[in-house]
C-alpha cells in the first residue's frame, strides 16, 4: 500500500460491493442475466468492439444507479477477440485529454468504440451523486481510460475508481496525468496474480524504434492469495471477492441475504492441486472453466 492516502480512500464495503458488481458484468455477458443489489437500477449496457483486425461487438459492462451512487463496471477477458486486444500492446496517444501520454492500443481501441455513447449517458446522469468506476483485468484498463476521460470531460470531477487485477494501461506520462486528475483511485491486486505484471514495464528497441514503456497508475492495494493457478484462481474476480469479503463478513452476509444471487459462488477459490496428468487436467477444466460453475 502507498501510505495513509490509500487508507483514507480505501473502503472495504465499496471494494466488496464493486467486486460483486463486476462478477455480475461477467454474468451479463455470459448468461445475459443481471442481478443488482437492492436499490440499484440498470441505466445502460456497455457494448464495445474487441479484436484487432476483425473487431466484434460484445457486452463489456453496465451503468447502474441508486439514490446516492452511480456505478460503471467493465468486465475482463472472455473471448478470443478480447485476448487479441490484450496482446495489442503497441501504444497510441490518449485522445481525450491533452498531454496525457500514450496508452495500450488494444485497450484504447475497445474504449474508443464505446466512448461516445458512454459519455452521452454520463452527461445525462446527476453529477450530485457519487460516481464509482470499477474494472477487472482487461476491464481494469478500460476503467482507467474511462475514469480520466470522465474526470476531465464531464461534471463528475471526483470519480472513485477501483480496479482488480488490472494490467498496466499506459506510459509514465499517462500515469502521471491520471494520478493528477483521478485522486480517488485504488488498484487492488493479488501479489500472486500474473496479469498486473503485464504489459512489462519496458520493451526496449528494437521491439519498436523507441521502445515501449508502461507504468501502473496509483494507488496500489495488495492482497495475497496463492491458489496455484495463475490464469484462473489467482486472477478471477470471484476469488478477489472471496478474499476481500473476509475483511467485512457482516457486510458480505448482508449483501447475500438482501439480494440472493448477487454475490458470486466462491467454491472455485481453493488451491488447485492438479498435476499434468490427463485426468487432473480434465478435472481442472471441469471445475475451473465450466459455465455451470460460473452460474450463480
Amino acid at each position: 500500500m502507498e501510505g495513509t492516502k490509500v487508507d483514507q480512500i480505501y473502503n472495504s464495503e465499496d471494494a466488496i460491493l464493486l467486486s460483486a458488481m463486476l462478477h455480475q458484468s461477467y454474468q451479463l455477458f455470459e448468461t445475459k442475466t443481471l442481478i443488482l443489489p437492492v436499490g440499484f437500477t440498470l441505466r445502460y449496457t456497455i457494448r464495445a468492439f474487441a479484436g484487432v483486425e476483425d473487431p466484434k461487438q460484445e457486452v463489456f459492462g453496465y451503468i447502474a444507479e441508486s439514490k446516492e451512487d452511480i456505478v460503471v463496471t467493465f468486465r475482463g477477458t472472455r473471448t478470443f477477440d478480447d485476448n487479441e486486444s490484450d496482446q495489442d500492446l503497441y501504444q497510441v496517444p490518449y485522445p481525450y485529454v491533452k498531454n496525457a501520454g500514450k496508452t495500450h492500443r488494444g485497450f484504447t481501441c475497445i474504449y474508443e468504440s464505446t466512448r461516445n455513447e458512454l459519455m452521452s449517458v454520463m452527461k445525462k446522469l446527476p453529477a450530485s451523486k457519487r460516481l464509482l468506476v470499477a474494472g477487472h483485468s482487461l476491464g481494469g484498463g478500460l476503467a482507467v481510460l474511462a475514469a480520466l476521460d470522465i474526470s476531465v470531460n464531464t461534471k463528475f470531477k471526483k470519480p472513485v475508481v477501483y480496479t482488480y487485477g488490472s494490467p498496466r494501461v499506459g506510459d509514465p506520462s499517462f500515469a502521471t496525468r491520471f494520478n493528477q486528475s483521478v485522486k480517488n483511485s485504488i488498484r487492488i491486486f493479488n501479489v500472486h496474480d500474473i496479469i498486473p505484471t503485464l504489459p512489462a514495464r519496458v520493451y526496449p528497441p528494437p521491439f519498436t524504434k523507441k521502445g515501449l514503456y508502461y507504468q501502473h497508475v496509483n494507488k496500489k492495494y495488495a492482497l495475497s492469495f496463492q491458489l496455484n493457478s495463475l490464469a484462473i484462481r489467482n486472477h478471477e474476480i470471484v476469488c478477489y471477492f472471496a478474499f476481500l469479503s473476509k475483511q467485512n463478513p457482516h457486510f458480505t452476509e448482508a449483501l447475500r441475504t438482501s439480494t440472493p444471487g448477487f454475490c458470486p459462488d466462491t467454491e472455485l477459490c481453493v488451491p488447485f492441486l492438479g498435476t499434468c496428468s490427463e485426468n487432473d487436467t480434465q478435472d481442472f477444466h471441469r471445475t475451473a472453466l465450466s459455465p455451470r460453475k460460473r452460474k450463480k
